[in-house]
Formats: C-alpha cells, structure tokens, sequence
C-alpha cells in the first residue's frame, strides 16, 4: 500500500474517533443531567432529592481543612438592616433561657405631720413639714442568660435595650449543654471531664459559695415544666434509673429503673415525663409515659420509624417525625382523642417549639431536604438545613410562613424558645452554634 494512502487513513481514523467519543460524552452527561433533575421533588415551599447525599457541614469554628471539598469559599452572612433576624452572639453557645429581670424603683409618696420644738414653756404649736416615705417598687426586664461553649462564662442580655454583659468568669471549658432554672439563677453545666471520657455534671448558682457535682456518667437531662426541678437518666448494674432532682436541696429521688438504656426524657406535668426510644430511620420508635409517683410505665404510640418527638405542656399534643421514603414528615398525635393529624409538612421536632396556648407550634423547616436517613444524618452533622420559620395552628392544620432565612443568611435553627408575650423567637444556629432571635410581630 502508498505511503501516501497509508497517512490519509490514518488522519480518517483518528477524526472518526475523535468525533464518536465526543458524541458520547455530550449526550451522556445531558442523560444524566436529566436523570439528576428529575429525582427532585417540590412540595410546597420544600424541595426533596431522596437520592441525594447532603453536604457536610462543619460545625466547629476552626477552618474546615478537608482537601476533597472543591469549593472552600465560606460566604459572610449578610443581615438586611430592617431583618426580622438578629444574630445575637458571635461566638458558639451551650444553652440559653429567658427570664423576668427586676430591677428597684424608688418613688417618693405622702406627707406626715411631726411635733416642732415649742415655741414657749406654756404653749405648743405643730407645723406639717413634708416627709420623703419610700416605697420600694421593682420593674420587670424580660432579659435572657447564655452560656458561652468555649469557656463556660454566663452572659446577660436586656431584651428592650438589647446591651449584652458578661456576668460570670468562672471558667469550665468545652461546655456541652447548659440548662438554666426558673430565674435563670443557677445552671448545670454539661461537658467531658480531662480523660475525654467521663460526662461530668455540675450545679452552680450565681453568686453561690459553690456548687455541686452531679452522679458521673448522666446520659440526658430535661427540666421540670416549672424549672425548679429536673429528671435525668444514668445507667446503673442492671440497665438504667430515672432519677429527680430539686435545683433548691440536694435530695434525689429515684423514681424508675428499666433494663433498656436508649432513653431521652421530656418532663411535662408535675407527674410525668415521656421517655422516647432513641432514634433511627432504620428504627421503629416509641414513645412511653412515666408516672413519678409510682414509677409505672405506659406506652403512648410507636412502631414509627426515626421517631423524636416534642409535647405540648400539659401532655395533651405530641408532635413527632415519621421517617418517610423522601424525608422526616411533622405529625400530631391527640393523647386523649388517641387520634394523628398529618400536618404536611417535612422537618424535625427538634426545630420547634410550642406556643404558650398548648395548640400552635412555631417551627424551622427546612426548604431542601436531601437524603432520606433523618434525624440520622442531621445529628451526625453529614445534613446541614437552611430553614424558613413557620407558625402551624394544630386545630386547624393551617402553616403561616413568619420569614425565610434564605433570603438573607441561611441558618439551621435548633433549641427554641419563646420570650412571654411571644413577640421574639430565640433558637441557636447549628451550623456554629450562635445565638439568634427572630421577631415575631
């Protein structure tokens, strides 16, 4: 064969397979661009892609050094100058409460009449002469007290003024969870003791001589509705005890032993605290009522998958998540009517709280919900949400949107609370664990 033929098929061939494998690069990767977009799923104002596997989210505050992250460029949060949302700390916290500050007012009131020295040895005359009587009167300042994660320290907010103070040093580091009283007086610190190992519990009061060391080891605590006492669980030879506390004496009460561990608490009358199984997608969960008088035990509901739940006060409405096939979806259940509402939409119990009337809900959703594997992979930090804030009326099923932290700087609330007259909403942020405030009029 020429030389010349020879060079010409050549030059064909390597065009030819140039142009086959470029034909199938375009139209593979347009199949499967089409493949990815239909696997989302929008519902309302949520978007679902039960195929997806989330984005990891670091929740320290130290740079994130993961070299298989291709974009490592973190926006700076941007607030709007008239926002609803307030950032209210910039550093991590460990728990928040809100309480009624007083403060001493001083008026000055009425007149007295006193003898005058007299005027002869014979005759005694009175002159009124005008007396300042005090009267001691308070003032009520809705405040709010957080503590710092890093180093324990207590700081103190004027909710109206919004001026911030630090009121205690007193250094603990690495704080885990902390758990404020009725007044916001005394608080349990919650973080691993220098072996890296041991869960230590502390009780402080402000201003106290000093404070004291709860048993080792407790796996989770919840406060009394009133907040002037708290259950907390701790694993004993033969399983687990459920143990009472007063935050004024040092007197505990053990009030419930149980062979079964994966236990968290929620106290919610006087007389009961709900006990739910700890939870899993891949695990039906129930929840239990326990009499602390008695110590007896009595099953609510279950067999729900990734069950956790959140009850009203009072424990009449228990809203919980029901893991499904494209994400957690929020349901009610009526203890007395034993009847289950489907309120339509997709998040977790542990992005909301209820209102002071017992019938609404305020709540976190999430806008896009990746993955199916819930609270799982929530809590594991592999899923980090972006949240709009929704008030849901449980008598009538009917979700009002409040605002849409996408619009300006996406947070992942968790923790909430209401200040009394539920003009503010306060949550922490997950993704760095800050505190925030929302407000609500």
């Amino acid at each position: 064969m020429p030389k010349k033929t020879i060079i010409i098929f050549i030059v064909v061939f390597i065009f030819v397979g140039s142009g086959i494998w470029a034909g199938y690069y375009y139209f593979g990767n347009n199949q499967n661009s089409s493949t990815s977009t239909n696997n989302s799923v929008t519902l309302g104002n949520q978007t679902f892609n039960p195929f997806g596997t989330g984005t990891t989210t670091n929740t320290n505050t130290a740079t994130n050094t993961d070299t298989t992250t291709t974009d490592t460029t973190e926006s700076t949060p941007v607030v709007k100058a008239d926002s609803v949302f307030h950032q209210i700390t910039d550093f991590a916290i460990s728990g928040a409460a809100y309480f009624e500050d007083t403060k001493p007012i001083i008026e000055t009131t009425g007149t007295t009449t006193t003898p005058t020295i007299p005027v002869t040895t014979t005759t005694k005359t009175t002159k009124k002469v005008a007396i300042k009587k005090v009267e001691q009167k308070f003032e009520i300042i809705p405040s709010l007290r957080y503590v710092e994660k890093a180093n324990g320290h207590i700081y103190q907010r004027n909710i109206s003024t919004k001026e911030s103070t630090k009121i205690s040093n007193s250094t603990i580091p690495s704080i885990y969870e902390a758990l404020f009283n009725s007044d916001a007086s005394t608080v349990i610190y919650r973080y691993l003791s220098s072996d890296g190992v041991t869960i230590s519990s502390y009780v402080a009061s402000l201003g106290g001589a000093k404070g004291e060391f709860l048993a080792s080891d407790i796996l989770d605590v919840s406060l009394s509705p009133d907040k002037n006492s708290f259950f907390y669980l701790i694993k004993n030879p033969n399983g687990i005890s459920g143990v009472t506390k007063s935050f004024k004496d040092t007197k505990i009460n053990n009030v419930w032993t149980s062979p079964y561990t994966e236990w968290l608490s929620q106290w919610v009358s006087p007389q009961k605290v709900f006990l739910t199984t700890k939870a899993s997608w891949s695990y039906q969960g129930s929840l239990f009522s326990l009499n602390t008088s008695n110590g007896t035990m009595t099953k609510i509901f279950g067999d729900i998958p990734g069950l956790t739940t959140l009850a009203n006060t009072g424990a009449t409405l228990v809203l919980y998540n029901n893991s499904t096939t494209i994400g957690p979806k929020l349901e009610v259940f009526d203890i007395n009517k034993h009847k289950v509402e489907d309120l339509d939409v997709y998040g977790l119990p542990e992005k909301c709280v209820w209102s002071n009337d017992k019938i609404s809900i305020y709540c976190a959703l999430p806008k896009v919900i990746t993955g199916t594997q819930y609270p799982d992979s929530w809590y594991q930090g592999l899923i980090s949400f972006d949240d709009y804030f929704v008030r849901i009326d449980t008598n009538t099923n009917q979700v009002s949107t409040i605002a849409d932290s996408t619009d300006e700087t996406s947070v992942d609330a968790t923790h909430l609370f209401l200040d009394k007259a539920e003009k503010q909403l306060f949550f922490t942020n997950k993704k760095d664990s800050t505190l925030w405030s929302l407000d609500l009029n």
